[in-house]
């Protein structure tokens, strides 16, 4: 009997490496799939040798593997409870013009640029590195692709011309709203022109940035007394995040930047049009931090590089917000302690990426909240050299695994036990790589 136990484990392995071969393939991850076959099938065989046995020392055989396997796989897959969720915090509220973004807008002996070095003097050297290299979608940086970076730019001019429509008038006629009905049509609206999740929490002082740092809001303290703000993600091409860091990552990045806006604008514009006031928050043209309004709303957690996690896309999503008065339900969140814990112990962000602007240490209180915070001027100087938005790191993240039954399985376990947030990442490390290759440019990138 115990023979014939361990034959029929063996077969179900066999089959399950089958399963997980075939979905790699689908994937793209030919190598995944290779080492798959090469990690499961000699494993599924093992259980076959009591078959060779003597019935008695097989059956023995069969009945002490099967145990072992049965004792090991209930270790790694029982429940427990983990760490538990912290105090966060309430993160310090941030003026714009230290970003990145904004500071990459100074221009050279202007009255702005000497402004603001003379409010952060700390900021000038690192600032003067990244301006010695080409900057972003620049002709002479290390991944020019010409044609890529004409189309990304010509994507992220297309995003401005929306700007102009991000708030406007109210129709003079005030649409009487239920509460629970328009927080259903307008979460149901948003999955139909593709947003990938959406969620509604309350504005809070914390999600708006103090002053302006981009174009016309330059100086300018935010002033934006809206009740809610509902935010939604949009999905990013699984195939060219892997392409991460070079160009086509840039192309994608833009894309959804735009598919986010245009979402957002129309929000707003129906929004108005009931006669409730509403504004989008668009790349570029932000008023309020996007990660932390979605973690709020109950879209995903803050992970090690600083980014949303969402729960079936990891990172490998963009944001956009409207916040507006019109009545909503709020999003009911529910922290995920899981997602900081597997941040905690993967750390493969920080290994991938390319400028070593990831932390490795521990989640720590600073600014207000426990929070990981990347080292923006080596990023974005990292920008500058390339002339794309990296992305290594999103595409390295186990959690930015395409949402197939396979992954949605491993997430599954993944939040129910530690040891399997363990035995996951070792396994995710050994299919893929702790450094996984990038993929090559698509053959019609090629030129």
């Amino acid at each position: 009997m115990g023979q014939e136990v361990a034959a029929a484990i063996g077969v179900l392995m066999l089959l399950v490496a089958c399963w997980f071969v075939f979905t790699s393939i689908r994937e793209g991850e030919r190598r995944a799939a290779l080492r798959l076959v090469l990690l499961m099938v000699p494993a599924a065989f093992l259980f076959f040798i009591p078959l060779f046995l003597h019935a008695h020392a097989g059956g023995l055989m069969g009945w002490i593997m099967t145990g072992i396997l049965i004792a090991v796989v209930f270790f790694i897959l029982w429940p427990d409870t983990g760490r538990s969720m912290e105090d966060e915090g309430v993160p310090d509220r941030v003026d714009e013009r230290t970003v990145m973004f904004s500071r990459v807008e100074l221009v050279k002996g202007t009255e702005r640029f000497h402004s603001y070095y003379r409010m952060h003097p700390e900021h000038f050297q690192a600032d003067e590195q990244f301006r010695e290299y080409p900057g972003l979608l620049q002709s002479g940086a290390r991944f020019e692709h010409p044609w890529i970076f004409a189309a990304a730019q010509s994507t992220f001019d297309t995003v401005k011309l929306l700007h102009q429509q991000v708030d406007g008038p109210l129709h003079s006629t005030r649409t009487k709203a239920d509460a629970d009905k328009i927080t259903r049509f307008l979460t149901e609206w948003c999955r139909t022109m593709g947003a990938h999740s959406v969620g509604i929490t309350l504005l809070k002082p914390h999600h708006l940035y103090t002053y302006g740092g981009r174009a016309h809001n330059y100086g300018k303290k935010t002033e934006n007394h809206h009740r809610y703000a509902i935010v939604f993600t949009v999905e990013m091409n699984y195939d060219r995040v892997q392409m991460a860091p070079k160009s086509p990552i840039t192309l994608e990045s833009s894309a959804r930047y735009l598919h986010a806006g245009e979402i957002a604008v129309q929000l707003a514009l129906m929004i108005r049009k009931l006669g409730y006031p509403a504004r989008a928050h668009i790349d570029g043209n932000y008023q309020v931090r996007c990660p932390q309004i979605a973690r709020d709303a109950g879209l995903g957690e803050l992970g090690r590089m600083s980014l949303l996690i969402t729960p079936t896309a990891g990172p490998r999503v963009r944001i956009g917000v409207v916040t507006t008065d019109i009545p909503l339900v709020i999003t009911p969140r529910k922290p995920d302690s899981s997602v900081i814990d597997f941040c905690r112990i993967c750390k493969k962000c920080a290994d991938a990426c390319p400028s070593q602007a990831i932390p490795f240490d521990d989640i720590k209180k600073q600014f207000g909240a426990r929070q990981w915070i990347i080292n923006q001027e080596k990023c974005f100087t990292y920008w500058c050299q390339t002339g794309t938005d990296c992305g290594r790191c999103i595409s390295v993240c186990p959690y930015a695994h395409p949402d197939n039954a396979m992954h949605r399985m491993i997430r599954f376990f993944i939040r129910k036990s530690s040891r399997m947030r363990r035995a996951a990442l070792w396994f995710d490390d050994l299919i893929y790589g702790r450094k996984p290759s990038q993929r090559p440019l698509a053959p019609w990138m090629n030129i």
